[in-house]
């Protein structure tokens, strides 16, 4: 099976927000994915979560972008560089 190229599509702030835009996504047939891990406790016990990246295929990239420019939840990501 062929490798896809993936790009990066954005970064978010939690794990539970980048399994929502995954979700939303794969819903529109694009094959996303996180590196969301549960954040660690630090800090006397509170969750600390570095950002969680979004990947899709470059062939899927602009699309996924606009999906997200459309989410009013998701306004505010922006896409990685």
């Amino acid at each position: 099976m062929d490798e896809v190229p993936e790009v990066e599509l954005c970064e978010v702030v939690n794990e539970t927000e980048a399994q929502m835009i995954v979700n939303m996504l794969q819903e529109e047939e694009i094959q996303a994915r996180s590196d969301a891990t549960q954040g660690s406790s630090v800090f006397g016990g509170l969750p600390f979560e570095p950002g969680h990246r979004i990947f899709v295929p470059r062939s899927q990239a602009e699309k996924a972008l606009k999906i997200l420019r459309e989410h009013p939840h998701f306004k505010h990501v922006k896409p990685a560089e």
